[in-house]
């Protein structure tokens, strides 16, 4: 299984008291719930994959991309053999 890299961005922050939600960088505008705020999102940023820390009042946008596997190292070669041009 490939390792993932996995990167975050946080999009929205509540705004109490309730169910509403303000983009991140911003006081406005505000969202009176969260399927609101998770549309203005989308329309702004085309994203699909969301993390939602509930208890934090946050919503992040999510990446997930594999990362390359390293390359095999290079059998070690030997002079004694003739394998050194």
């Amino acid at each position: 299984m490939a390792e993932k890299n996995i990167q975050l961005k946080q999009v929205l922050k509540r705004f109490p008291p309730g169910d509403r939600w303000t983009p991140a960088e911003a006081d406005q505008p505000v969202f009176s719930n969260l399927t609101e705020g998770i549309e203005w999102v989308f329309q702004q940023t085309q994203e699909h994959d969301y993390v939602i820390k509930a208890a934090d009042g946050k919503v992040f946008i999510y990446h997930e991309s594999e990362i390359a596997p390293p390359e095999p190292e290079q059998p070690k070669t030997y002079n004694l053999y003739g394998e050194y041009e």
